[in-house]
């Protein structure tokens, strides 16, 4: 009888064991203690790095957490569970569920060229005759330059249709499909639309259609106009979005934007809502996922479909992988003023949301998300270690834009890498610490990259060919283009503190010359001519800059294009004029002047000339 005690005790506690390990989080918070740890976390932050939050989670189907935090518009609305937050980029797990969903229909072949579903020459800047696949664009991997106008617009009447979005402005081809990854929102958006093309809907309806009406998504909306739900449209005009600002947030100067290219991050929600989403992608076993026929497309689409090396998290089906103390799947996003997060770990049925509008959040999205599903091990940390000494250099994002004025903008986004010891490297101020062959996890240091939890590096010949933070590459710099970098901002800086300076010169020695009688000749005439060109091409090209950051459509940008070209053309033939006119200048003081103005102005003219400001 004894016997018969013990072992049945000692059965109870190993079938109970699994169930008590069941009601904590990943990295081992109880569940009965997750909303005062999530309360005392969110208080450090609320007012000062975040302004407001919505934050969720689930465990095995069931709510165990759902709070707001901070404000909605500052001073004036608190956030409540019925504020709607953007999405951003969350929006794409929409595409590809509803891909999914299509390729379990047979209407969909995953590997098949995306041009057999599009109208034909639809695609017209394609560098490559590899075949661009649907498993490319989940892998953002077809090999599209970025675009950074035309994709965010100020004024909602300007908001074209998928189609015509698409259209607008195809980024150019700049990297063979499968070989560089380059988060794109174009490749996301084309997805969309070839929803639209095979079933007929707009992509709009047909995510309400199979996937908000089946799972109550009632408070949900991915239209960029709220079309397809004006009261959660109503809702979004009672919250503002923020960027972050000395101690305290600051509202967005914007009331909002809207996104032409939606399905790459239009949608707009409540937490909860979205726990809804999470919840049918873990369905209990023994439970088909009401999203899917078979719970083997679900099961497929949530495994991995691409990573860069062993033992590095990648993509599942257009899902990003993370590894944390587990494998997670999700997606982050971000906005003009808004970021999100949404995590999941399917094995165990736990996922976390968290929404707030605050720009380039990060310590409640990623930080938060980090201490809740835990610090990540490697599990098999063998094979050789790389020396990190090796890898120091300058890298580029893969993520850039290739043509266009908006290139030089891309440029910027470098990173320095540097080797500490054979172990240890700081990229731009966060230290990162090898934990497997070629693989580095981010210890903190650059609030930035606080989105980067592990970082790979591939070698060839013992040198770095690349650097992955999953989303995208970073790819090494050469001395030349470092070269050509460095020596354009120099110039760049020259001219303008030039136009600053010219202006004194030019008034000082008006003042000079009238005060001695000095009659004015042609060859200051032209000079000043050729400043003045130079001073309003400079304020014309500050002013382009600052249209693009605040989202001006790229039609309207066409009048600085404009008077780039003008300036491009008048420049060398007034430097002609003046070369032909030399002698006519007898002051040594005004012919240094004059080299100055003639030189710099063509200078300037160059700059615009390859930085291609003119288009």
């Amino acid at each position: 009888m004894r016997k018969f005690n013990v072992l049945y005790f000692a059965a109870f506690i190993c079938a109970a064991a699994p169930f008590a390990a069941a009601q904590t989080t990943p990295s081992g918070i109880p569940i009965s203690e997750l909303e005062q740890f999530v309360n005392e976390y969110a208080a450090e932050h609320i007012g000062t790095r975040t302004a407001g939050a919505s934050i969720a989670a689930i465990k095995d189907g069931e709510i165990v957490f759902n709070r707001t935090y901070g404000y909605a518009i500052q001073d004036k609305v608190e956030v409540g569970p019925d504020t709607v937050f953007e999405w951003g980029s969350g929006t794409k797990l929409l595409v590809w569920t509803s891909v999914m969903q299509l390729a379990e229909q047979g209407r969909i072949n995953l590997n098949a060229d995306i041009r057999t579903y599009l109208p034909e020459n639809f695609l017209r800047k394609l560098k490559y005759e590899t075949p661009i696949t649907m498993y490319n664009l989940m892998h953002h991997n077809a090999g599209w330059e970025d675009r950074m106008i035309d994709l965010f617009y100020a004024n909602p009447n300007s908001v074209p249709n998928i189609e015509k979005s698409l259209l607008a402005w195809e980024p150019a081809q700049i990297y063979r499909p499968g070989e560089i990854t380059a988060y794109s929102n174009f490749g996301t958006t084309i997805a969309g639309y070839i929803v639209e093309r095979i079933t007929g809907q707009q992509f709009y309806e047909y995510v309400w259609e199979n996937i908000f009406i089946p799972l109550g998504m009632t408070n949900t909306s991915v239209h960029p106009l709220q079309a397809d739900n004006p009261s959660a449209g109503e809702r979004r005009a009672q919250i503002m979005g923020h960027f972050p600002g000395r101690g305290k947030p600051v509202p967005f100067p914007m009331e909002r934007i809207y996104i032409g290219m939606y399905p790459a991050g239009s949608a707009i929600g409540t937490a909860e809502d979205v726990i809804r989403f999470l919840s049918a992608l873990m369905p209990a076993e023994g439970e088909t996922s009401v999203l899917f026929r078979d719970n083997e497309t679900l099961n497929t689409m949530l495994s991995t479909s691409f990573s860069l090396m062993e033992g590095f998290p990648g993509f599942a089906h257009g899902f990003v992988e993370n590894f944390y103390a587990v494998r997670t799947v999700g997606h982050g996003g971000n906005t003009a003023a808004f970021s999100s997060l949404f995590t999941f770990y399917p094995e165990e049925r736990f996922g976390l949301v968290v929404l707030t509008n605050q720009a380039q959040e990060t310590a409640l999205c990623y930080l938060l998300t980090k201490e809740i599903f835990g610090e990540y091990e490697p599990q098999n940390a063998s094979g050789e270690f790389a020396d990190a000494r090796k890898f120091s250099g300058t890298f580029y994002m893969a993520r850039k834009a290739e043509n266009g004025f908006s290139k030089l903008l891309s440029s910027l986004a470098i990173f320095p890498v540097k080797a500490i010891d054979e172990n240890t490297i700081d990229i731009g101020g966060a230290i990162f610490i090898q934990v497997s062959p070629n693989i580095f996890k981010n210890t903190g240091g650059f609030e930035f990259l606080d989105i980067v939890n592990l970082i790979a590096i591939e070698e060839k010949e013992g040198k770095a060919v690349r650097a992955s933070v999953v989303l995208f590459d970073l790819l090494p710099a050469s001395a030349g283009r470092l070269i050509t970098l460095t020596s354009s901002m120099i110039a760049i800086l020259l001219c303008v503190l030039y136009v600053l300076a010219g202006l004194i010169i030019i008034i000082a020695g008006s003042i000079k010359n009238k005060k001695k009688g000095v009659p004015s000749n042609k060859m200051k005439k032209l000079n000043v001519a050729l400043y003045s060109g130079m001073a309003a091409a400079v304020i014309n090209n500050l002013i382009l800059i600052a249209r693009t950051v605040c989202f001006s459509t790229y039609a309207s940008l066409t009048v600085h294009f404009v008077i780039n070209i003008i300036y491009m053309i008048a420049v060398p033939l007034c430097i002609g004029i003046m070369i032909a006119k030399w002698k006519e200048e007898p002051s040594k003081g005004s012919k240094v002047f004059n080299i100055f103005t003639m030189a710099l102005a063509f200078i300037f003219a160059v700059l615009l000339l390859a930085w291609e400001f003119w288009k």
